[in-house]
């Protein structure tokens, strides 16, 4: 039994020592070589492909709702204050005055449409600006019976005043007035300003 064993173990022996054949180093060396340049060429192919560019730009959306309304900001400081205007020009009025005209009165319990006109005018030299008058009554009742029914310019320098009674005064009670006029005092031009120089001759010392 012996025997056949030995016969295997020196055929396992002869063929671990067995050379290797010649041709197989150089196919596994053109192998690598041609793996090596197809992974070479990949690289190259990726490195020179034409980076991608963007497409046409599409036509634009349309608005957008309006949005709601923000809180209100807060007020900004105040500016500086502006420099004074200019002075306007010279009123055409230097001062007025009231001057009252004498008064009229009715006869006692005038009857109802009795007038009392007056006219007023201003003193010479003043310009007439307005005019009116006082119509009155003594007593409550009679005080509202009686009013001014006109207050007209006649022309340039006369004021028209007429008081009217519009109901019965009563016994004994009489319609008053007392008109007035406002006058004005015309403003002088300003004068106008002149200027004067004067010149010395010069003089020549003598010896």
């Amino acid at each position: 039994m012996s025997s056949p064993q030995a016969g295997s173990e020196a055929s396992v022996s002869a063929d671990a020592t067995r050379p290797t054949p010649g041709w197989l180093l150089p196919l596994i060396v053109a192998a690598l070589v041609v793996g090596l340049a197809g992974l070479g060429v990949g690289i190259y192919a990726v490195a020179k492909m034409p980076a991608k560019t963007s497409g046409p730009r599409g036509p634009v959306g349309p608005a957008g709702a309006t949005g709601t309304q923000g809180p209100q900001g807060v007020p900004g400081p105040s500016g500086a204050t502006g420099p004074p205007g200019p002075s306007g020009p010279a009123g055409t009025i230097a001062s007025a005055s009231v001057v009252t005209g004498p008064p009229l009165t009715s006869a006692p319990n005038p009857p109802v449409g009795t007038v009392l006109v007056a006219t007023t005018a201003c003193p010479f030299g003043k310009i007439l600006m307005s005019g009116s008058a006082q119509v009155s009554a003594p007593g409550v009742v009679a005080d509202r019976n009686v009013g001014l029914r006109s207050s007209i310019p006649l022309n340039a320098s006369t004021w028209e005043t007429v008081g009217i009674v519009t109901a019965p005064l009563g016994p004994g009670i009489a319609m008053s007035m007392r008109p007035f006029v406002v006058c004005g005092v015309a403003s002088r031009p300003a004068a106008p300003t002149t200027t004067t120089t004067s010149s010395t001759a010069p003089t020549t010392p003598t010896t």
